[in-house]
C-alpha cells in the first residue's frame, strides 16, 4: 500500500465534501451507554483514531472527555477543525501506521481510545492495536467499531473483519465484549497486559506497545474453523440490540500454569 497516495486520495475525498457512513442511532446508544467517562476522573481523556471529519470525536467531547483526534487525511482534519459551537477537540494530522501517538498521551494514559470503520483498512493492524493498548490507562478501554464480514458482499471484504480476525485482536485482554449493531460489530477491550506477550512480526513495536498482546500476527490468514482466541476454543461473548447474548462454549486446554483464561471459559490453564 502506498501510504502517501492513499492519504492524498482520502484527503481529496473529504475535501470534495464526501464522508464515511455517519454514526447510526444504534451506535450513538452504545457510545452513550458503554463509553461514559470514569466516575470521579477530573479530566477524562479520549483519543479517536482515524477520526475522519470528527463526528465520533465530537460525541465523546459532548460526553465530557477531553478529546484528541487523529487522521492521516489533511482534508478530513481541515473539515473537522472547521466545526464550531461544540466542546473543543484537538485534531492532528498523523498516520497511525507510521506516526508516533505517544506525545499526545497524558502521563497516566488515555481513559478511552476509539477507532471506527477503519481498522480493516490498516496493514499491521494487530501491531497498531498493541501500540494503542500501550497508550491506555490500566483501567482504560479500547473501542473498535468495524463492519463485519458476514454482513457485506465478498466484493467489500477489504473493509470488514471476520470472527477469526476479531478474535486475534482481542487476544490478551482481561475483558473483551462484543455488541452486534446493524452492519457492525462493536468490540470493547479492557485490561491490556493480562497475559505474557509473544511477539511474532518482522518489525518490533515500541516497548509500550507490548502491553496487552499475547500473540501478534501481521495480517493473519483467515481460517474458516477457528472462532475463539488462541488460548481456548470458545466464541467471544456477544450482545445484540436485537436479542439476548449468544452462549459461549467453555473448555480452555492450553497455556501456562495457574493462569486463568481471560476470555472467561472458567478453567485453569495447565
Amino acid at each position: 500500500m502506498n501510504t502517501t497516495s492513499t492519504a492524498q486520495g482520502w484527503s481529496d475525498h473529504y475535501a470534495s465534501g464526501r464522508d464515511i457512513k455517519p454514526l447510526s442511532d444504534a451506535e450513538r446508544v452504545i457510545v452513550r451507554e458503554r463509553l461514559v467517562p470514569p466516575a470521579g476522573r477530573e479530566e477524562p481523556r479520549a483519543l479517536d483514531v482515524c477520526c475522519g471529519t470528527g463526528e465520533l470525536a465530537r460525541l465523546l467531547a459532548d460526553l465530557g472527555y477531553a478529546v484528541d483526534a487523529v487522521d492521516y487525511a489533511q482534508g478530513a482534519i481541515d473539515r473537522a477543525s472547521a466545526e464550531t459551537g461544540r466542546p473543543p477537540v484537538a485534531y492532528h494530522c498523523v498516520d497511525v501506521t507510521s506516526g508516533d501517538l505517544g506525545p499526545l498521551a497524558p502521563a497516566d494514559g488515555f481513559d478511552l481510545i476509539t477507532i471506527r470503520r477503519s481498522l480493516a483498512h490498516l496493514g499491521d493492524r494487530t501491531r497498531i492495536v498493541a501500540e494503542l493498548a500501550g497508550l491506555l490507562r490500566p483501567d482504560g478501554t479500547l473501542c473498535v467499531i468495524t463492519p463485519h464480514a458476514d454482513r457485506f458482499p465478498e466484493s467489500l471484504r477489504g473493509i470488514c473483519l471476520d470472527d477469526a480476525e476479531i478474535a486475534v485482536l482481542t487476544d490478551g485482554w482481561e475483558h473483551a465484549e462484543r455488541v452486534e449493531v446493524e452492519d457492525c460489530t462493536v468490540v470493547l477491550l479492557r485490561g491490556p497486559g493480562a497475559r505474557p506477550a509473544t511477539y511474532q512480526e518482522k518489525a518490533r513495536p515500541k516497548a509500550a506497545a507490548m502491553a496487552g498482546v499475547a500473540v501478534v500476527v501481521t495480517n493473519p490468514l483467515r481460517p474458516s474453523t477457528r472462532r475463539g482466541p488462541a488460548c481456548c476454543p470458545i466464541s467471544l461473548p456477544r450482545t445484540s440490540l436485537r436479542g439476548p447474548p449468544r452462549p459461549t462454549v467453555a473448555g480452555c486446554a492450553s497455556g501456562s500454569l495457574r493462569r486463568r483464561c481471560v476470555f472467561g471459559c472458567g478453567s485453569q490453564k495447565i
